[in-house]
């Protein structure tokens, strides 16, 4: 009897060890797996890195080459518009002074009609009136025509019709007519101020022969 129990004692410690030896055997399994894994993930790492560097290197040169393309073209746009808007100044500039002699005379003429005018709608004087007359039909035949605007004209061909005879005018109207055209004379000196002689020109009233 106790020699069966002794048996059976040396049976279960034989498979306690056997089952501790395979769970040993089975860690050492699984850490070699494990370091194998590693090494796999390592090779396949650095190999990966390997591959890309060159490709990263060439985008990245690439990247450069367009950026700086980019750059270069912004730096001409600022330059370009740099430059048009100092040539607009300067134009600006040389179309203001060219102007200065057409505004003078344009100030000159406009003040020498209106004071006819202003004469011929108050004045009782035969003398004064005569000459107003002949200054006005001089200005409006002649110097008015290189400098008036459409506005102006169309105010002198209105004071124009009290003189010669096309309509009927007492002094208020003639008066009326007086100050039409010194409100269009301003606001036609201040317009050209800010005109280039193209754009003046184009505000003239274009004279044509009947023939």
């Amino acid at each position: 009897m106790v020699g069966t129990e002794a048996a059976g004692d040396n049976l279960e410690r034989a498979l306690q060890s056997a089952e501790l030896e395979r769970a040993r055997l089975e860690n050492e399994k699984l850490k070699i797996e494990l370091d194998e894994l590693k090494n796999r993930s390592g090779k396949l790492l650095s190999g990966l890195t390997n591959y890309m560097i060159p490709i990263v290197t060439t985008l990245l040169a690439i990247a450069g080459f367009w950026w700086g393309i980019f750059q270069y073209q912004l730096e001409q746009q600022k330059n370009r518009a740099a430059q048009k808007e100092q040539a607009d100044r300067e134009q600006a500039a040389a179309d203001r002074e060219f102007m200065k002699p057409w505004l003078e005379s344009q100030w000159d003429n406009y003040m020498a009609a209106l004071s006819a005018a202003t004469t011929l709608a108050n004045s009782e004087d035969p003398v004064k009136v005569k000459q107003a007359t002949d200054e006005f039909w001089a200005l409006y035949q002649g110097k008015m025509i290189l400098v008036e605007t459409k506005e102006v004209s169309g105010a002198m061909v209105r004071f124009g019709r009290c003189l010669d005879g096309t309509e009927t005018c007492d002094k208020q109207k003639k008066n009326e007519r007086t100050r039409e055209l010194g409100t269009v004379m301003a606001k036609s000196l201040a317009a050209t101020a800010a005109m280039t002689y193209a754009q003046f020109t184009e505000n003239q009233f274009k004279y044509t022969s009947s023939q």
